[in-house]
C-alpha cells in the first residue's frame, strides 16, 4: 500500500466514524422520544450510553464492513485486507482522539473495535472472493 491509500483509509475512518456517531444518535433520540419520553436529560445521557454502544456494534461494524468491501471491489489490485485494517486502526484512533483517549482503554471498548476489524476484514475478504468469481470463466 502506499502513502495516499493510508491517508484514503484515514479519510474513510473519519467518514465512517461520523455516519457511526450520527446512527446513535439518532437511535437515542428515537429511543428518547418513541420508548422512554418524559424524563429530564441527565438521564438519557445516562441511560442511553449503552443503548449508543450496541448501535455501533452492530451499524458501526455493518458500516465499516461496507465500506471495506466498496474500497475493496473499487481498487481490485490494492491489498484489502491490509486496507481494512489501516481502516479500522485509522477509526479506532479517531474514536478515541474524541474523548482524548479518557476512558478508551476498556474490555468495552475494545470489544468494539474486534467488531469493527471483524466487519472490515469480512467485507475485504468479501470483495476479494467475489473479484476471484468474476475472473473465473464458467
Amino acid at each position: 500500500m502506499t502513502a495516499t491509500d493510508y491517508a484514503k483509509a484515514a479519510g474513510i475512518a473519519a467518514l465512517v466514524l461520523s455516519l457511526d456517531l450520527l446512527f446513535a444518535i439518532v437511535v437515542v433520540l428515537i429511543w428518547s422520544i418513541f420508548i422512554e419520553p418524559g424524563h429530564p436529560r441527565a438521564y438519557y445521557e445516562t441511560a442511553g450510553v449503552p443503548l449508543a454502544r450496541w448501535s455501533t456494534r452492530i451499524f458501526g461494524t455493518a458500516l465499516i464492513g461496507a465500506a471495506a468491501w466498496l474500497c475493496a471491489r473499487r481498487r481490485p489490485e490494492r491489498n484489502a485486507v491490509a486496507f481494512a485494517i489501516a481502516l479500522t486502526i485509522g477509526y479506532a484512533v479517531l474514536d478515541g482522539a474524541t474523548v482524548a483517549f479518557q476512558g478508551f482503554f476498556t474490555l468495552s471498548i475494545a470489544i468494539t473495535m474486534l467488531l469493527k476489524l471483524l466487519g472490515a476484514l469480512a467485507g475485504a475478504l468479501l470483495a476479494v472472493r467475489g473479484a476471484v468469481s468474476r475472473r473465473q470463466p464458467s
